[in-house]
This record gives C-alpha cells, sequence and structure tokens, in this order.
C-alpha cells in the first residue's frame, strides 16, 4: 500500500462512527501531515506510530475488533514508509 492509500483508509476510520477509532484516526491523520509538511522527522512520526501501535493492543471489545484490525494495519504500512525514508 502506498501512503495516499493509507490516508484514505485513515479518512474512512474518521468516518468510520466509532468515536474511539475516528478519533485515533484523525490523531494519526495529523501526524502524517506534520511529517510531509517536514514538522516531524520520519524517526518521530515511527516513534508516535509505534505508541499509537501499542495503545491499541489494550482494545479488547469484540465490536472494536474490526476497526482495531483496520488500524493496526495502516499503523504498520505507515511505519514501514517512515523506516524506509
Amino acid at each position: 500500500m502506498d501512503l495516499n492509500q493509507l490516508q484514505q483508509q485513515l479518512a474512512d476510520l474518521t468516518n468510520s462512527g466509532d468515536p474511539v477509532f475516528a478519533q485515533a484516526a484523525n490523531n494519526i491523520q495529523q501526524m502524517v501531515e506534520a511529517a510531509k509538511a517536514g514538522q516531524l522527522s520520519s524517526p518521530e512520526l515511527k516513534e508516535i506510530l509505534l505508541d499509537q501501535q501499542r495503545q491499541l493492543s489494550v482494545v479488547s471489545e469484540m465490536s472494536q475488533l474490526e476497526f482495531k484490525e483496520k488500524l493496526n494495519t495502516i499503523l504498520t504500512g505507515l511505519i514501514i514508509i517512515a523506516s524506509a525514508v
């Protein structure tokens, strides 16, 4: 997946109707935009994304597992991109 696809998936989660995941996706989107604008370095972005991924591990409600899996996939893709820069 490329960055545009990952950002589109973040936008989809922002509009998912689940307030927890919508806020998380919005925060991640803002961090990605800050990195694209040069306000965050790739290592800083990677650390923030890894922290977000660690926070996801505490979500255990069945109704949120689908959103958790989607956000985890997006985070993994963004971490790979941030690591490659």
